[in-house]
Protein backbone atom coordinates (compact mmCIF):
# COMPACT_ATOMS: atom_id res chain seq x y z
CA UNK A 1 0.00 0.00 0.00
CA UNK A 2 1.45 3.33 -1.07
CA UNK A 3 1.21 6.17 1.49
CA UNK A 4 -0.79 9.23 0.57
CA UNK A 5 1.16 12.45 0.44
CA UNK A 6 0.01 15.88 1.54
CA UNK A 7 1.11 18.78 -0.61
CA UNK A 8 4.48 19.63 0.95
CA UNK A 9 3.91 16.70 3.36
CA UNK A 10 6.81 17.03 5.77
CA UNK A 11 6.84 20.83 5.74
CA UNK A 12 3.07 20.91 6.24
CA UNK A 13 3.11 18.58 9.25
CA UNK A 14 6.10 20.32 10.85
CA UNK A 15 4.56 23.75 10.21
CA UNK A 16 1.30 22.69 11.82
CA UNK A 17 3.08 21.22 14.84
CA UNK A 18 5.06 24.46 15.15
CA UNK A 19 1.87 26.54 15.02
CA UNK A 20 0.14 24.26 17.52
CA UNK A 21 3.06 24.39 19.97
CA UNK A 22 3.42 28.17 19.53
CA UNK A 23 -0.24 28.77 20.35
CA UNK A 24 -0.18 26.54 23.43
CA UNK A 25 2.26 26.91 26.29
CA UNK A 26 0.58 24.47 28.67
CA UNK A 27 0.80 20.78 28.04
CA UNK A 28 -1.95 18.25 28.61
CA UNK A 29 -1.83 14.55 29.37
CA UNK A 30 -2.67 13.78 25.74
CA UNK A 31 -0.93 16.29 23.47
CA UNK A 32 -1.69 14.17 20.40
CA UNK A 33 -5.44 14.27 21.08
CA UNK A 34 -5.21 18.03 21.67
CA UNK A 35 -3.27 18.40 18.40
CA UNK A 36 -5.90 16.46 16.46
CA UNK A 37 -8.68 18.61 17.98
CA UNK A 38 -6.66 21.71 17.12
CA UNK A 39 -6.29 20.51 13.50
CA UNK A 40 -10.04 19.95 13.35
CA UNK A 41 -10.74 23.45 14.68
CA UNK A 42 -8.39 24.89 12.04
CA UNK A 43 -10.11 22.85 9.32
CA UNK A 44 -7.13 20.71 8.28
CA UNK A 45 -9.26 17.73 7.25
CA UNK A 46 -6.77 16.32 4.72
CA UNK A 47 -3.99 16.40 7.33
CA UNK A 48 -6.21 14.59 9.86
CA UNK A 49 -7.03 11.95 7.24
CA UNK A 50 -3.32 11.53 6.42
CA UNK A 51 -2.37 11.14 10.10
CA UNK A 52 -5.20 8.67 10.75
CA UNK A 53 -4.27 6.56 7.71
CA UNK A 54 -0.51 6.50 8.36
CA UNK A 55 0.27 4.70 11.61
CA UNK A 56 3.99 5.58 11.56
CA UNK A 57 3.21 9.26 11.02
CA UNK A 58 0.81 9.23 13.97
CA UNK A 59 3.41 7.54 16.19
CA UNK A 60 6.08 10.04 15.13
CA UNK A 61 3.82 12.99 15.93
CA UNK A 62 2.83 11.45 19.30
CA UNK A 63 6.49 10.98 20.16
CA UNK A 64 7.39 14.54 19.23
CA UNK A 65 4.44 16.04 21.08
CA UNK A 66 5.29 14.07 24.23
CA UNK A 67 8.63 15.88 24.50
CA UNK A 68 9.16 18.99 26.62
CA UNK A 69 7.65 22.11 25.01
CA UNK A 70 10.89 24.11 25.12
CA UNK A 71 12.90 21.21 23.68
CA UNK A 72 10.43 20.82 20.79
CA UNK A 73 10.47 24.56 20.08
CA UNK A 74 14.29 24.50 20.06
CA UNK A 75 14.29 21.57 17.62
CA UNK A 76 11.73 23.32 15.40
CA UNK A 77 13.88 26.47 15.34
CA UNK A 78 16.92 24.42 14.28
CA UNK A 79 14.85 22.77 11.55
CA UNK A 80 13.53 26.16 10.42
CA UNK A 81 17.07 27.53 10.18
CA UNK A 82 18.23 24.51 8.17
CA UNK A 83 15.30 24.80 5.77
CA UNK A 84 16.05 28.50 5.22
CA UNK A 85 19.70 27.69 4.52
CA UNK A 86 18.65 25.16 1.92
CA UNK A 87 16.09 27.53 0.42
CA UNK A 88 18.63 30.35 0.19
CA UNK A 89 20.10 28.81 -2.97
CA UNK A 90 16.91 27.64 -4.70
CA UNK A 91 15.21 29.90 -7.23
CA UNK A 92 11.80 30.98 -6.08
CA UNK A 93 12.65 30.53 -2.40
CA UNK A 94 15.85 32.58 -2.27
CA UNK A 95 14.09 35.95 -1.82
CA UNK A 96 11.73 34.63 0.85
CA UNK A 97 14.58 33.08 2.82
CA UNK A 98 16.73 36.21 2.70
CA UNK A 99 13.75 38.42 3.62
CA UNK A 100 13.13 36.37 6.76
CA UNK A 101 16.79 36.11 7.74
CA UNK A 102 19.38 37.81 5.49
CA UNK A 103 22.26 36.10 7.35
CA UNK A 104 21.11 32.49 6.90
CA UNK A 105 22.43 31.88 3.38
CA UNK A 106 24.53 28.84 2.57
CA UNK A 107 27.76 30.32 1.22
CA UNK A 108 28.92 30.06 -2.38
CA UNK A 109 32.10 28.40 -1.14
CA UNK A 110 30.11 25.68 0.64
CA UNK A 111 28.13 25.00 -2.52
CA UNK A 112 31.33 25.08 -4.55
CA UNK A 113 32.85 22.35 -2.35
CA UNK A 114 29.99 19.92 -2.96
CA UNK A 115 29.84 20.89 -6.66
CA UNK A 116 33.55 20.14 -7.07
CA UNK A 117 33.18 16.74 -5.39
CA UNK A 118 30.15 15.97 -7.57
CA UNK A 119 31.83 17.15 -10.79
CA UNK A 120 34.88 15.00 -10.08
CA UNK A 121 32.70 11.91 -9.76
CA UNK A 122 34.44 11.30 -6.46
CA UNK A 123 32.92 10.51 -3.13
CA UNK A 124 35.09 12.37 -0.62
CA UNK A 125 37.75 14.94 0.18
CA UNK A 126 40.63 14.62 2.61
CA UNK A 127 42.19 17.40 4.70
CA UNK A 128 45.89 17.61 3.83
CA UNK A 129 46.51 20.87 5.70
CA UNK A 130 50.18 21.67 6.21
CA UNK A 131 50.88 25.41 6.24
CA UNK A 132 47.56 26.34 4.64
CA UNK A 133 44.11 24.83 4.39
CA UNK A 134 44.00 22.32 1.57
CA UNK A 135 41.64 19.52 0.65
CA UNK A 136 42.24 16.86 -1.98
CA UNK A 137 39.56 14.94 -3.86
CA UNK A 138 40.36 11.40 -2.77
CA UNK A 139 39.13 9.71 -5.95
CA UNK A 140 40.66 12.25 -8.33
CA UNK A 141 43.85 13.40 -6.53
CA UNK A 142 43.20 17.04 -7.34
CA UNK A 143 42.77 19.95 -4.97
CA UNK A 144 39.46 21.49 -4.06
CA UNK A 145 39.40 25.18 -4.87
CA UNK A 146 38.89 27.16 -1.68
CA UNK A 147 38.12 30.83 -2.29
CA UNK A 148 37.80 31.87 1.37
CA UNK A 149 40.18 29.75 3.47
CA UNK A 150 39.33 31.53 6.72
CA UNK A 151 35.68 30.40 6.43
CA UNK A 152 36.22 26.83 5.21
CA UNK A 153 35.69 25.33 8.67
CA UNK A 154 32.38 27.18 9.01
CA UNK A 155 31.32 26.02 5.55
CA UNK A 156 32.28 22.40 6.23
CA UNK A 157 30.40 22.58 9.53
CA UNK A 158 27.28 23.85 7.75
CA UNK A 159 27.52 21.12 5.11
CA UNK A 160 27.83 18.47 7.83
CA UNK A 161 24.92 20.00 9.79
CA UNK A 162 22.73 19.90 6.68
CA UNK A 163 23.68 16.27 5.99
CA UNK A 164 25.52 17.09 2.74
CA UNK A 165 28.86 15.81 4.03
CA UNK A 166 29.63 13.02 6.48
CA UNK A 167 32.77 13.59 8.59
CA UNK A 168 35.17 10.69 9.03
CA UNK A 169 38.82 10.02 9.91
CA UNK A 170 41.44 8.36 7.77
CA UNK A 171 43.77 5.65 9.09
CA UNK A 172 46.39 8.32 9.80
CA UNK A 173 43.85 10.50 11.64
CA UNK A 174 43.32 13.00 8.83
CA UNK A 175 39.83 14.42 8.37
CA UNK A 176 37.73 13.07 5.53
CA UNK A 177 34.39 14.42 4.33
CA UNK A 178 32.17 12.13 2.27
CA UNK A 179 29.43 13.54 0.03
CA UNK A 180 25.84 12.33 0.50
CA UNK A 181 22.93 11.69 -1.82
CA UNK A 182 21.20 14.67 -0.22
CA UNK A 183 23.99 16.95 -1.44
CA UNK A 184 23.64 15.68 -5.00
CA UNK A 185 19.86 16.11 -4.90
CA UNK A 186 20.31 19.64 -3.54
CA UNK A 187 22.67 20.52 -6.38
CA UNK A 188 19.96 19.42 -8.79
CA UNK A 189 17.49 22.02 -7.45
CA UNK A 190 19.84 24.89 -6.51
CA UNK A 191 21.38 27.41 -8.90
Amino acid sequence: MEPTVLAGGFATIIGLICNFKSERRATSDDEFKEFMLWLESKRHKQTITEINSNHLLGLGIKSLLSENHDAVMKQLNILDESMMQLASQINGFKNISSAINPNIELSQQAISVIRQIDKSGGSSIIDVTCNQTSFILMDASESIEISEPRFIEDDLGQLVKLGFLIPDRGSNGSRIFRITRSAIKYLGVSN
